[in-house]
């Protein structure tokens, strides 16, 4: 597991309960990144506390997290503080301790009832389970769940432009490689700003256990409660935001626009994605929605067009690393249409472009 917070991550001692009461405590590790703003003498005493109850967590301070990044002086300058593209530092943590499974959890993502860990331990075997096929290319996984009141809900990140239109979807059942799982978020799903401020609803429970993504089907996938295989993780580099267009930060979606460049790299490569268990209950930390909204502006905006160029790229590569590399080609030489914030857009991608080509350096290194 990979967390960042920046308060005291008590929830980490229900999941201890949850992998103590279904026998995979010894299984399972905990990596605690901090901030600036991160209580780092109450977190350390939670951690130590957990370890003498058999769960291997451990909290990474600052000054830890600034020897390990000694060791990658390129991908260093590209990781803020007080920003949640902190976690790449608990990613490149774990594949080095050798993890085969990594977990990507928020500090407000509790644990269910259902056995977590036999939810996300599916990721790296080739299963044979029930698929489902869009019409327009995009499945919402908050079909996947009952919402009260049950209004149409979308998962942040769908592209605004395939809402509230008929969307045939087709099942079947379908193999292959799991290199990801969206574990899914009841109470408060996923959604974006404008989501919660005009048609706000709760996931009561869910309607699947899991569904697999056919080959073609895309879905946006988010850093809460998601496993992937450490195969993946050239490909699921939590991307840089947080730059101004016209004055505006385009923030909150660095995990999002990472799922989509997963996404396309897992169908090129002919592994396959699967929603679903285990769900967590998502008691999202207080926020203000209006502000929300502003640093959602741009990124909402953009995401149309990023995923329909993202769809129309070749790739050729036979390796995750080399897939993600050419991406990031594309994305530097890519046009946005938008007629007075063009080049700052382009400018603002080709920043991105070249974080993602440090990010498989850093990757390489490790191996």
């Amino acid at each position: 597991m990979v967390i960042t917070t920046i308060n005291v991550p008590r929830l980490l001692e229900d999941y201890a309960r949850n992998l103590e009461r279904f026998g995979h405590l010894t299984d399972t590790s905990a990596l605690i990144i901090g901030d600036r703003k991160t209580p780092h003498g109450a977190v350390a005493d939670l951690a130590a506390k957990l370890r003498m109850r058999g769960f291997d967590a451990r909290y990474v301070g600052l000054e830890e997290q600034d020897r390990f990044l000694d060791r990658f002086p390129r991908l260093k300058p590209l990781i803020p503080f007080n920003s949640d593209n902190r976690r790449n530092i608990g990613y490149l943590m774990a594949k080095e301790r050798g993890a085969e499974i990594i977990v990507a959890v928020d500090d407000d993502n509790f644990v269910g009832a259902d056995d977590w860990y036999e939810g996300h331990s599916l990721v790296g075997s080739t299963l044979k389970v029930k698929s489902v096929s869009c019409a327009n290319g995009w499945f919402n996984p908050c079909r996947m769940m009952d919402m009260d009141p049950p209004i149409p809900t979308y998962a942040r990140g769908y592209p605004y432009a395939q809402r509230h239109m008929a969307n045939e979807e087709t099942f079947s059942v379908s193999e292959g490689r799991v290199v990801l799982n969206g574990g899914l978020w009841l109470d408060d799903p996923d959604v974006d700003s404008l989501t919660r401020l005009t048609t706000p609803g709760r996931a009561v429970r869910l309607k699947e256990d899991r569904l697999m993504l056919a080959p073609g089907t895309w879905a946006p996938i988010n850093t809460q409660n998601t496993a992937f295989h450490r195969d993946l993780l050239p490909a699921f580099y939590f991307v840089p935001v947080g730059d101004p267009v016209s004055g505006i930060a385009v923030e909150r979606y660095g995990d999002i626009w990472a799922g989509f460049f997963a996404r396309k790299l897992i169908d090129h490569l002919d592994d396959r994605v699967t929603f679903g268990r285990p769900a967590c209950e998502h008691r999202r930390n207080a926020h203000h929605l209006l502000g929300d909204l502003e640093l959602e502006f741009w990124s909402i905006i953009l995401t149309d067009p990023l995923a329909e160029q993202l769809r129309s790229w070749p790739l050729t590569a036979s390796s995750y690393a080399d897939a993600y590399v050419e991406l990031a080609e594309h994305l530097k030489s890519a046009e946005w249409p938008h007629r007075r914030m063009a080049a700052e857009f382009k400018s603002f991608f080709i920043k991105m472009a070249h974080a993602m080509h440090t990010w498989v350096y850093a990757c390489m290194q490790l191996d």
